[in-house]
This record gives C-alpha cells, sequence and structure tokens, in this order.
C-alpha cells in the first residue's frame, strides 16, 4: 500500500536521471502524471522544479483525462508555478501547505478543491497524510504529504481497456479517488478488528497489564480514525446531493455511495469502540476476579491458623501452674488437637466450595 506500482514510464528528454548523483531527493522532485482517453492511457514522472514543464501540462489534448500526482514536494515556487498554470486559486495553495486542514469542499470558477486524511499501514503504523484533491474540467491534481498513498487500484483500473474510468471525465476519477480514501478505512478498520478479537483471546485466557495498554493503543487509533472521517462524510454528502458545475449527473449517484459507505465505516468505527468498552470491562473484571481468588485463598488460610494461633497464645503463656505443662503426653495431645481442628475446618470449606 505505501509503494507505489508504477507502470513502465515513458521516457522524455524532460525526465530527470535517477542515476545522477545530483537526484539524490528525486523522489520529491518528481511528480507523477497519468493521461488517458478511451482508446490510450500513458504514465510519465516531470521534475517538479522545471517551471516550463510544469506550464505545459495545462495543455492537455482532446478528450482525455490528465492526474496530475504530486507527493511531499515543499517547493512554494513549483507549487505556485503549477498553481499559476492551472489557474488555482492563491488559498487552495495556502491550504496544500497546511498538513492540520480539516476535511471540506470549496467551490470555484473552474475548479474543485477537496480536502480530507488518507490514512493506511506502513511497516504495521499508521500513516495519517493529508490529501488535497483539485478537479477541474479534463484533470485531476492530488497532492499528499509524503511519497506513497492507496491509489494503486486505480491506476490498474485505468491501464484496463474499457474500463468505466477510461470512459469516463474527470468527475468520475475523483469519486475513485475518494472511494479509495472510504475503502483505505475499512482496510485499517478491518485490521483492528483482527487486532482486537486476538486481544480478546489473549485476555480471556489470562488477564495481563500489557494488554490494557494495548487496548488504549487500538483506542487511540479508532479515535483518529473517527476524527477524520466524520468530517469527509459532509463531504461526500455535498458532492453527491448539491448541483456543482464541475461534476456530471450521471456521477452524483456513484458520490452518494461513497457517502453512503463512509457511514458504514462510522459505524463500524462505532461497533470497535464498543468491542474494545467491552474488551476493557472484562479486563478489569478479570483483574478483579483474580484478586477475589487471591483474597479467598489468603482468608481460608488465615482462618485455618485463627483458632491454632489461640492454642498456640494459651500455651505459650508464663503461668506456673499449667497442668498441662507436665503431662507427658502434653505436648502430643496439643499437636494431635490442632491438626484435628485444621482438618476439620479445611474439610467444612471444601464442602462449602470456598476453594
Amino acid at each position: 500500500m505505501d509503494s507505489k506500482d508504477m507502470t513502465p514510464l515513458n521516457k522524455s528528454e524532460d525526465n530527470i536521471d535517477l542515476n545522477d548523483n545530483n537526484s539524490m531527493s528525486a523522489d520529491s522532485l518528481l511528480i507523477e502524471i497519468i493521461e488517458y482517453s478511451k482508446k490510450t492511457h500513458k504514465t510519465y514522472q516531470k521534475n517538479i522544479r522545471d517551471l516550463n514543464h510544469l506550464n505545459d501540462l495545462k495543455n492537455i489534448p482532446q478528450d482525455c483525462v490528465r492526474w496530475i500526482n504530486v507527493d511531499g514536494v515543499e517547493d512554494e515556487t513549483a507549487l505556485q508555478a503549477l498553481g499559476d498554470s492551472f489557474h488555482i486559486h492563491p488559498l487552495i495553495i495556502q491550504s496544500i501547505s497546511n498538513p492540520n486542514e480539516r476535511a471540506r469542499i470549496e467551490e470555484y470558477r473552474n475548479s474543485l478543491h477537496v480536502t480530507a486524511k488518507m490514512l493506511y499501514y506502513s511497516k504495521s503504523e499508521l500513516v495519517m497524510e493529508q490529501l488535497n484533491l483539485i478537479l477541474g474540467p479534463n484533470y485531476v491534481i492530488t497532492f499528499g504529504e509524503t511519497t506513497g498513498d492507496v491509489f494503486d487500484g486505480i491506476r490498474n483500473h485505468i491501464k484496463v481497456a474499457d474500463s468505466p474510468v477510461r470512459n469516463c471525465g474527470a468527475d468520475y476519477l475523483m469519486y475513485l479517488i475518494l472511494d479509495a480514501l472510504t475503502e483505505s478505512y475499512f482496510d485499517i478498520l478491518e485490521t483492528l478488528d483482527e487486532q482486537i478479537d486476538i486481544l480478546e483471546d489473549q485476555v480471556m485466557e489470562k488477564t495481563e497489564q500489557d494488554h490494557l495498554l494495548e487496548i488504549r493503543r487500538i483506542k487511540k487509533e479508532l479515535m483518529k480514525i473517527n476524527k477524520y472521517i466524520w468530517p469527509l462524510r459532509d463531504v461526500a454528502s455535498l458532492l453527491g446531493r448539491e448541483a456543482m458545475e464541475l461534476i456530471r449527473p450521471t456521477t452524483e449517484p456513484y458520490l452518494r455511495d461513497v457517502y453512503n459507505r463512509i457511514v458504514q465505516a462510522i459505524d463500524a468505527t462505532e461497533m470497535c469502540r464498543d468491542l474494545l468498552s467491552g474488551l476493557a470491562d472484562l479486563h478489569l473484571s478479570n483483574t478483579s476476579n483474580r484478586l477475589n481468588e487471591i483474597m479467598k485463598v489468603l482468608t481460608v488460610i488465615s482462618t485455618i491458623f485463627i483458632p491454632l494461633t489461640f492454642i498456640a497464645g494459651i500455651y505459650g503463656m508464663n503461668f506456673a501452674h499449667m497442668p498441662e505443662l507436665q503431662l507427658p503426653w502434653g505436648y502430643g495431645a496439643t499437636w494431635g488437637i490442632m491438626l484435628a481442628i485444621a482438618g476439620c475446618m479445611i474439610y467444612y470449606f471444601k464442602k462449602k466450595k470456598w476453594f
């Protein structure tokens, strides 16, 4: 998920040489361009610092859709040049530079700006990446914070001849991107659900303090998902219900489907949170039961020794006239009485099933 399965690049003179010593940060300089129509498609890369080539990106062939994917670029000059080329509003450029934007949608003249969070696992760690999407009449521009995304399925879909995306416009590509974001939430929730099931079996088998820490970790991740998915629901609701110039009526049902899937993801998040709450209660209950078992054993032992301590206390007193002390069988009789009392008490406790 965190690596891009790129198609073989069409070599061109404006592509950067990845073997050049000056290309140490090549991943942060290259932008990915996917261009397709009903009959053709191609994938290539350009250096974002080559401003002349950025300006040429606005020249899109007729009946073609161009997807420009920019990852991890912090060069404000290059971003401004790309914005000038496509007449992107300055507020959008400003929003791209802010990684803490809330998911929202804004409509401008000849463009639509969507901000959302892209979540995926990379090396078992949850990655939260800001995604800015700009929809134009025949193009889509996506800005990510780091190299890596959840769009490999879309790339493979574009490669297939006669696929729906090849026969639709840029608004359908935007739908696929939003649908991929939603699917990534489901993937994370599925992973967390499996972790909860495993953790539940472990808690049932033997309760450990580390289990409570694991419950807290999963709960924090669920809170993050819930924090980012609720605003995205509002975005999908507006896209599927409000008439927007760049979204065709044929695409609106797909966007409404994205909204429904987001609602399902929210329900799944709530269900996982309920499972975690129940698991935390189970952990505390098991801990309490374990403590009760320990206290019961200690209480039984203490109860057995109470009469024995009483007898030992009596014969430990330093009185001069204690007849039993002078008897030859006094010591053995005392031990016999004490063992008999302890045996009777143990038998009684066993019969009552107190331990």
